[in-house]
């Protein structure tokens, strides 16, 4: 396999022990490559004793359904990334009422924050990398992709949301 290059002066990179960690570091500029998390924004929106969820078009988790989410872009703050994704993926507009929690996918070095979501307007639809766009009453939820789904569907399911 061949090294990666260095970012910044274009030399290839060495992987050596810097900060207590193995990294790539460049040679020639000194420069350290670290692997930091990505920032994903999930909204849980319902309406009155139904969530809404979107049906994977893209792999990971194809297929599944989950709560309407996506990458924050760099420069947008997270709470703008949750409501474009809201809006790209089914079609509505939400205003966001409060921050839910947040955790870590360490296996996809994920930061996941979860926010709550109040639909104010729109059409639903799915769009973007999803299939479908649709709100599921208690008694017929589906499959459900990823761990933050499953743990905010959990507790919606059990009275915490």
């Amino acid at each position: 396999m061949e090294k990666p290059f260095c970012p910044r002066c274009g030399d290839r990179v060495a992987m050596l022990v810097r900060y207590g960690s193995l990294r790539p570091v460049c040679p020639a500029c000194g420069f350290v490559q670290f692997a930091n998390p990505r920032v994903a924004a999930v909204v849980f929106v319902t309406d009155g004793d139904r969530v809404l969820l979107v049906k994977r078009g893209v792999p990971p988790e194809q297929g599944r359904w989950a709560l309407a989410a996506g990458f924050v872009e760099f420069g947008e703050p997270p709470e703008a990334a949750a409501l474009r994704e809201m809006k790209e993926e089914t079609g509505l507009d939400i205003v966001i009422e409060r921050m839910l929690g947040l955790s870590f996918n360490a296996a996809d070095k994920v930061i996941v924050i979860l926010y709550q979501g109040r639909f104010v307007g729109g059409t639903l639809a799915g769009g973007d990398d999803v299939e479908e766009a649709r709100w599921f009453s208690r008694d017929e939820l589906p499959e459900l992709a990823f761990e933050s789904t499953r743990n905010a569907v959990r507790d919606w399911l059990e009275g915490r949301l």
